[in-house]
């Protein structure tokens, strides 16, 4: 790739990250912070040897505190379960599509009541190596239903990811993701931002296999009626890349 080319794509992705990581609150609004932690085991792979199609399996369990402790101290309980099944389409070593569906069941505090959701997506990701590193942009469209009422939730994300090789094992990691919902739907969603999670981190490439990211995420979620929330969430992300 050029290196104009290069710097530009560097310049916009990094005001982007910007942009949405640092949406500010209006003076006189009020926001919950609640702690957790989330691991996300993720295994992707070609459905045969130099195949462009592939498959993408996710599996994620998130560990949440109550938003009410008790006198003794914090409660963190098991707020959310999420599988995701994918099938993709590799163009070449940039572009690449997806379309997959996700369960997700969720508790309180992260839920009103528990919720079982069921989710259609699509998306487009493209990736490419920079002088900072690999960078990846990564567009994806939601159709949400869930158990609690009626209607389809429509909601966008955006994810700018940036990959920082320090030697062959280790690496620094960081990405923003910003949600938007695109229609109002009675259960909950209302049309505009939903929320963005901040993720810094190290990464460890244990062999060709396997990798695993560990680091901060900080998820601010935009509650219309009530307080706003941030999540401050030790996340932890193992990936398992199958040999052909």
């Amino acid at each position: 790739m050029e290196r104009p080319r290069t710097l530009r794509l560097i310049g916009i992705a990094l005001t982007l990250i910007a942009c949405s990581a640092a949406r500010t609150l209006p003076a006189n609004e009020s926001v919950e912070h609640l702690f957790g932690v989330w691991n996300n085991l993720n295994v992707n792979g070609h459905f045969g040897k130099d195949s462009p199609w592939v498959y993408l399996g996710v599996l994620s369990l998130r560990t949440t505190e109550a938003a009410r402790s008790s006198p003794s101290g914090p409660d963190f309980l098991l707020s959310g379960l999420v599988n995701q099944d994918a099938i993709g389409y590799r163009f070449d070593d940039h572009h690449s599509v997806y379309v997959g569906y996700a369960f997700q069941y969720t508790t309180p505090p992260l839920a009103r009541r528990d919720t079982t959701e069921n989710r259609a997506w699509e998306q487009y990701t493209f990736a490419t190596p920079t002088p900072l590193g690999k960078l990846q942009l990564r567009s994806r469209l939601e159709q949400r239903t869930v158990n609690i009422g009626p209607g389809a939730a429509i909601r966008f994300r955006e994810l700018i990811g940036l990959s920082y090789p320090l030697n062959k094992t280790w690496s620094l990691v960081a990405s923003n993701e910003a949600f938007v919902n695109l229609n109002t739907v009675d259960w909950g969603p209302v049309a505009g931002f939903d929320q963005n999670r901040l993720f810094v981190g190290v990464g460890y490439q244990f062999d060709a296999t396997f990798r695993t990211e560990i680091g901060y995420m900080n998820q601010y979620i935009d509650r219309d009626l009530t307080y706003d929330r941030i999540f401050n969430l030790v996340n932890i992300n193992f990936v398992v890349e199958v040999p052909d």
